[in-house]
């Protein structure tokens, strides 16, 4: 490619470019529809649930609402004889009421029979009364028992009647009379059964745009099939139980959907279609808990996109060809002249006895033919242009290395106090452009929150380094909440791993957020001051041990101080303490603590500011001659 000429290469770069937009219009065509093309057939299930909810629930409604109204009315027609005429015509207005049955206690007087029953039976209605309970499927009998048990009108569960071969779920109203202290006591109850046999026709007649393949089923509380396209499957198959090829149960889990009567979308792969990935919608029937399902597949559901697709793709490629040939006529017009001259230097650089070049590309045919004009540089201007360039990658390595260190270092001090109960900041100068002090702060639990600072003996990168794996091996020791447990496992693992002899001073402290319990640890670094809300100012001065990485396994105590809140805790690095001012003379702790006490500033990010900028004051023209690092919590 390099050595072909200029009209060819912008030719095929240009083309490359065209393909590339083409290829994302393409992709961002494709993106948008299909998420089009979801929303429209989210829309389309939407509508459709909605249709058939409103069927379910007018039946679910209507046959709750009847067996209230035969509840209250009953006795009347069973004093007047009248029970087969009030209820054969309720069934027959009502197609979706399968059965409906009436017990009467035997206590109530003035009734000639005490239990009644109207029932379908192919395409008549028959009625059978006496003073013994009938049942008209086998199963119900236990069914209704459950709900007579919890003392309340209720559903049954679904269960098929082997006599009728329908799938029946039956609503419960008890019968309610004043005794004679005028108390409600219940005297009986009213079965209306509810036939799911139309909600079934209804749900399996619908379809959702021009997807075929598309169906939909309702699943009870507990998850069994109460409708479905196959009849089979109906009350023999149950959510809980499918295979893990239909669906993934990690992210789909169906027992929280139907305790929370929840609504969404998700992907499965239908065992009625032979297991093709299909895409999903459920919702909830709010009046029973059943959960209504439509699974549509994939392959159907993307055709058009996938027709669309493939159009564009043809006439992107007939549209690429074309603008292919347009530009290669184009690009070789416009570069004939520089053609025609780089053929005179290529003659000219034969002649002149340099070695013959083959090559079809003009920039480069000019630029090899004028090489030998490079001869001439002299040495030494070569040599300091790479000192130069030496000079400049030290640089940039070093800059490169302070930006690591910053990395290291949290700086995002507003999302930490969000959500903890403390608030902090820091200030953090080094000396060069790498440092060796180090902060750090984070939780090991939920009540335990952990804060060091440190001190490396040294400057520059070597210090810097050493600081680096200090603060990693000080993080990974803090597997116990005991603060001299921790510098001393720490100064252990530093020790270890410390070749160049180099030691940290180390404060670590263990503060109980809920309490206020601060549990420390100094090992020969700066003292920490404990500002009180009153301005009054303590020093944890004691030192508990050694700096860290001189011995293998020195001992450290710890004490214990109480915090209480607005409390402010102070850390520094002796960089504060020993800056020098126009005279050479040190700041000083006192010097220190008189900043804090004449502070007007309340939290730490303005209290930290504040005293940078008093420093600055301080130290005037005076070089900052090591790191300065500032550390506040305020509990």
């Amino acid at each position: 490619m390099i050595n072909k000429s200029i009209s060819y290469r912008l030719s095929i770069f240009v083309s490359f470019a065209v393909i590339i937009v083409f290829i994302a219009f393409i992709a961002v065509s494709y993106v948008f529809d299909k998420q089009l093309l979801k929303e429209n057939i989210e829309s389309q299930a939407i509508v459709e649930s909605s249709k058939i909810i409103m069927q379910v629930q007018k039946q679910v409604v209507s046959t709750r609402e009847i067996a209230g109204n035969i509840s209250e009315q009953i006795l009347y027609y069973g004093l007047h004889n009248d029970v087969d005429l009030f209820i054969n015509s309720i069934i027959a207005k009502y197609p979706f009421i399968n059965a409906i049955h009436i017990n009467i206690d035997s206590t109530v007087p003035n009734q000639n029979y005490h239990n009644f029953v109207s029932a379908r039976e192919k395409d008549s209605i028959t009625f059978r009364k006496g003073n013994k309970p009938f049942y008209h499927c086998a199963f119900e009998k236990e069914s209704i028992h459950q709900v007579i048990m919890q003392e309340k009108p209720g559903w049954t569960k679904p269960f098929r009647c082997p006599e009728t071969d329908v799938v029946i779920v039956s609503y419960v109203s008890p019968i309610e009379i004043n005794d004679e202290s005028n108390v409600l006591k219940r005297r009986g109850e009213v079965i209306c059964e509810l036939s799911l046999l139309e909600l079934n026709k209804l749900i399996n007649a619908t379809e959702i745009g021009d997807v075929k393949d598309s169906y939909a089923f309702l699943a009870s509380e507990q998850g069994d099939y109460i409708t479905h396209p196959n009849k089979e499957w109906i009350l023999n198959r149950n959510l809980y139980t499918l295979s893990d090829r239909v669906y993934d149960k990690e992210k789909v889990d169906v027992k929280e959907i139907l305790s929370n009567q929840l609504t969404g979308i998700t992907t499965a792969f239908s065992d009625l279609l032979d297991y093709q990935k299909t895409w999903v919608y459920y919702t909830t029937v709010k009046e029973t808990g059943w959960l209504l399902v439509f699974v549509l597949p994939y392959s159907e559901l993307f055709q058009p996109l996938y027709v669309m697709l493939l159009q564009l793709l043809f006439f992107s490629v007939i549209g690429i060809l074309v603008i292919y040939f347009i530009i290669t006529y184009i690009t070789g017009k416009l570069v004939e002249p520089l053609s025609t001259v780089t053929t005179q230097l290529k003659r000219f650089s034969n002649l002149s006895g340099q070695t013959t070049i083959n090559t079809l590309n003009e920039v480069k045919l000019i630029s090899e033919s004028l090489d030998y004009l490079k001869n001439w540089y002299d040495s030494y201007r070569i040599s300091q242009s790479q000192e130069k360039k030496r000079s400049a990658r030290q640089i940039q390595d070093l800059e490169q290395a302070s930006e690591i260190q910053q990395s290291l270092i949290k700086t995002d001090y507003s999302s930490f106090s969000e959500k903890h109960n403390v608030d902090l900041f820091a200030l953090y100068k080094p000396a060069r452009i790498v440092s060796g002090d180090l902060f750090d702060y984070f939780f090991i639990d939920d009540e335990n929150m952990i804060f060091t600072i440190g001190d490396v003996s040294g400057k520059g990168v070597p210090a810097a380094i050493f600081m680096s794996i200090a603060q990693t091996i000080i993080k990974s020791s803090t597997t116990v909440k005991r603060a001299r447990n921790i510098v001393k496992k720490a100064s252990g693992e530093i020790y270890t791993n410390n070749q160049h002899q180099f030691f940290l001073t180390l404060f670590v402290g263990v503060l109980n957020v809920k309490t206020g319990l601060l549990n420390y640890s100094n090992a020969a670094h700066t003292a920490t001051l404990i500002v009180k809300q009153d301005g009054q100012i303590t020093e944890l001065n004691h030192s508990h041990g050694l700096p860290l990485g001189l011995y293998p396994d020195k001992e450290y105590t710890d004490r214990k101080i109480q915090i209480s809140k607005g409390d402010k805790i102070i850390l520094y690095s002796d960089g504060i303490t020993e800056q020098l001012n126009e005279k050479n003379a040190q700041l000083g702790l006192d010097g220190l603590k008189k900043i804090i006490w004449e502070a007007t500033s309340t939290t730490p990010n303005e209290l930290v500011k504040e005293i940078e900028q008093k420093l600055e004051d301080y130290k005037g023209e005076q070089k900052q001659n090591d790191d300065i690092t500032l550390f506040i919590i305020q509990y």
